[in-house]
């Protein structure tokens, strides 16, 4: 009769714990379609699991973030010494245009002197007062800002309005960067990724526009690249309002983000507009994904989920459990996270939400909502779901 008994509850243990398979990946999710085998990163890692999870207050908003909107009223140029002695031209489309001199370390450039610098008109010498502000080097680090020695940046007055200049330093020497920004022109140009994260392998999609108002500018033309964290550069396809370039599968093993940078033209009814702008993503190699599975323990309220690992590391699976409240919704109630060190073949990472962060009233069926697969030894996000699963 004691067998009987304990065969029973172990029988009820055991059909307690529900396994089944992930809901598809939904359009704004990601999802490694082949791994790589990505060599470890130099140094020691953290090889001991760890799991934590904690309660959410139900009346929380989630939601997935929009990549950033980049919108640039600046461009940059590359200028040689030459033509700053002479002149350098420039087109302004609105007053209190700010203009950065600044020497460039590699060419040995002479370090800006404020006096030197100067505005002309067509060719013929502005007074003193045609800037309205001057900063030096000095001052702008001691306002917290990252320049290098010997720059300077002037504003143009405002009562000059817009137009065309030339900007003259007398005793330049070596290659200087210019870098020209109007706060108040209506001349912008945007750029917006459509992923703020991507794998090695994927296509960059960044959408451009260069506008006046709401409108385009007619006859702009715009270029663009991908540069990646060390500085290597790649050629993107500027098409239909559209940036493009696909992400080599061996993608640059450099921590940090990569930019797309990209570069309009057009021309205005006093001259030449350029606009420069950048718009960073995250870029990670794909070395493990979820196997597409999981099991769920409605007693721990736990979630283990098989992983798919090409490259040994340490891995971190992230989420939030939504319940049903006394209401009948579903609403976010806890988060849990664990990470631990996986080797290549088949692993396992688990959720356990625990049921003390349940609150009163609130219980099946669950949902487990923006899941997040995470290669913590190479700094990457390898997979995400808005909506994982419902139980």
């Amino acid at each position: 009769m004691k067998k009987t008994l304990l065969a029973c509850f172990i029988t009820l243990a055991v059909s307690s714990v529900q396994a089944a398979s992930l809901l598809p990946p939904g359009a704004a999710d990601q999802q490694p379609s082949k791994l790589v085998a990505a060599p470890l990163p130099d140094g020691e890692f953290e090889r001991q699991p760890v799991a934590m999870a904690w309660a959410m207050d139900p009346a929380s908003e989630l939601a997935v973030s929009a990549p950033h909107l980049a919108e640039s009223r600046e461009y940059w140029a590359a200028v040689e010494a030459s033509q700053l002695k002479s002149g350098f031209a420039l087109t302004t489309t609105a007053p209190g245009a700010l203009v950065r001199i600044s020497p460039e370390r590699q060419a040995k450039s002479g370090a800006v002197d404020p006096g030197e610098v100067r505005l002309l008109r067509n060719g013929q010498p502005l007074p003193e007062s045609a800037f309205k502000r001057l900063a030096t080097s000095d001052q702008l680090k001691r306002a917290g800002m990252d320049v290098s020695d010997g720059t300077v940046i002037v504003q143009l007055d405002e009562s000059l309005g817009q137009g065309r200049f030339q900007l003259q330093l007398g005793k330049a020497s070596g290659r200087y960067l210019v870098h020209v920004f109007e706060p108040r022109s209506s001349i912008v140009l945007l750029a917006q990724s459509e992923r703020s994260r991507l794998l090695a392998g994927d296509t960059v999609e960044v959408a451009t526009r260069l506008e006046t108002g709401k409108s385009a500018l007619a006859g702009a033309v715009v270029q663009a690249q991908l540069v990646s964290p060390s500085g290597q550069a790649w050629p993107m396809d500027v098409a239909d309002g559209k940036a493009r370039a696909l992400l080599p599968l061996d993608a640059d093993p450099t921590p940090g983000l990569w930019e797309v940078q990209l570069f309009a033209g057009a021309a205005g009814k006093d001259g030449p507009v350029q606009r420069d702008a950048r718009t960073a993503i995250e870029v990670s190699r794909p070395t493990a994904r979820l196997g597409g599975g999981y099991a769920f323990d409605p007693g721990s309220v736990k979630f283990s989920l098989p992983v798919q690992v090409a490259a040994p590391g340490r891995y971190e699976l992230r989420g939030v459990l939504y319940a049903t409240g006394p209401q009948g919704s579903l609403q976010p109630v806890a988060q849990a996270h664990s990470a631990n060190w996986l080797e290549a073949g088949d692993g396992k990472l688990d959720l356990a939400f625990g049921p003390g962060n349940l609150p009163i009233g609130y219980g099946a069926p669950f949902e487990l909502r923006f899941l997040e697969l995470k290669d913590q030894t190479r700094l990457g996000t390898l997979e995400t779901r808005e909506l994982a699963l419902r139980v």
